[in-house]
């Protein structure tokens, strides 16, 4: 009977242990209300260069581990999320029953031209906000022999969705979306038609803990698989250019962007990767002279020309809002940063943007406000 109990009673231990997957709903994921959430908002991550850098995407399936450690030379970067008002207007009129807009990171082309200052717009829709789909995206295309860029505000007929919530181990679902945009040139080229038609394939194929430079998260997997043609039709010659994008993300409760990103190209069954991304805080530089003086919070470098570390400590998890204010007490940018939990913290700020003179940084959490001297030169 003693070995009865004790058979159980380790049992009882080994499942009160057990792993069991996280789910994700819309909360985890950008707030649409600049009222209620304080957009424009910014995710810190880090930006890994593909040159001497390898993952391994492999692993799928329950309670699988994940190990991205090391990674080298990774430029820190800010994800911003962007009210519809902080987009050009022009875009603004094509979009406007969207939530929020989110730059597009690195270079971009569409139909092989290049375009730049391009937004993807995003939506949460169905019941109860039941997915999250991106209606389109809006951008700037530089067409040969053309002096100036033109705007190309690309509405997708069908939205292509890349979230269903709640998103749980095991959930597949898919998508086909398109748009056809004409952009009268006149001359010889007449008029140019851009057009992309794609099926998205999404599925939740593993969950368990990744470990990346920023920490150990629990994470659910998402493997899209993008099959899409982009097209370039002149009245000279039709042209397409299919690909077969590929996007692994790890997410984790209340991170907004994923913990870790993968997007690559298929080619047959080999993959390329053309962009590893991840969540995270920066690492305290050593040999920094902490000039700031509030127990709470340090400011390094201070002053500082281009990017400034703000280090906080949280007594209890919270959401933490930063406001920079001038000389006459004007906030002149506005940071959220969404669940972050007990402990200290590393943020970096962008502020090459400000004037030259002395600033104040206020950060409030908890209802507990702190806040320091600043300096930019």
């Amino acid at each position: 009977m003693k070995k009865l109990f004790t058979f159980f009673g380790l049992l009882a231990a080994f499942t009160s242990n057990a792993q069991t997957p996280i789910t994700l709903s819309r909360v985890d994921f950008p707030c649409p209300s600049a009222a209620t959430c304080g957009l424009p908002d910014s995710v810190l991550f880090t930006n890994v260069p593909i040159a001497g850098n390898s993952v391994n995407t492999t692993p799928t399936g329950a309670n699988s581990n994940w190990n991205m450690v090391p990674l080298t030379n990774g430029a820190v970067a800010y994800q911003n999320f962007f009210p519809m008002s902080g987009t050009p207007l022009i875009f603004q009129l094509v979009f406007l029953s969207c939530d929020y807009a989110q730059p597009l990171l690195g270079n971009n082309v569409v139909g092989n031209l290049p375009i730049t200052d391009a937004y993807e717009y995003y939506n949460y829709a169905g019941t109860g906000n039941s997915r999250l789909e991106i209606k389109g995206f809006g951008a700037y295309v530089t067409i040969p022999g053309q002096t100036t860029a033109l705007p190309l505000p690309a509405l997708y007929s069908s939205a292509d969705v890349i979230y269903q919530f709640p998103i749980t181990y095991g959930n597949t679902d898919s998508s086909v979306s398109g748009y056809s945009v004409n952009i009268p040139l006149g001359g010889t080229l007449g008029n140019i038609t851009i057009k992309r038609n794609q099926k998205r394939v999404n599925e939740v194929d593993g969950w368990g803990q990744i470990t990346t430079p920023a920490g150990t998260f629990d994470v659910l997997r998402v493997k899209s698989s993008i099959d899409r043609v982009d097209s370039l039709i002149t009245g000279i010659f039709p042209a397409g250019f299919p690909s077969k994008p590929v996007e692994y993300k790890w997410l984790g409760k209340g991170k907004k962007i994923p913990v870790f990103q993968v997007n690559g190209t298929l080619n047959g069954s080999t993959f390329t990767p053309t962009a590893i991304t991840y969540w995270g805080q920066s690492p305290f530089p050593a040999g920094i002279h902490e000039i700031s003086s509030n127990s709470d919070m340090t400011i390094f470098p201070n002053p500082s020309s281009e990017n400034t570390t703000i280090q906080y400590t949280l007594a209890a998890s919270s959401d933490m809002d930063m406001y920079i204010s001038d000389a006459e007490g004007k906030i002149v940018a506005r940071f959220h940063f969404r669940n972050q939990s007990a402990g200290t913290h590393n943020e970096i700020l962008p502020v090459s943007t400000l004037a030259q003179g002395a600033y104040t940084i206020k950060c409030i959490s908890n209802k507990e406000v702190v806040a320091s001297k600043f300096v930019k030169f």
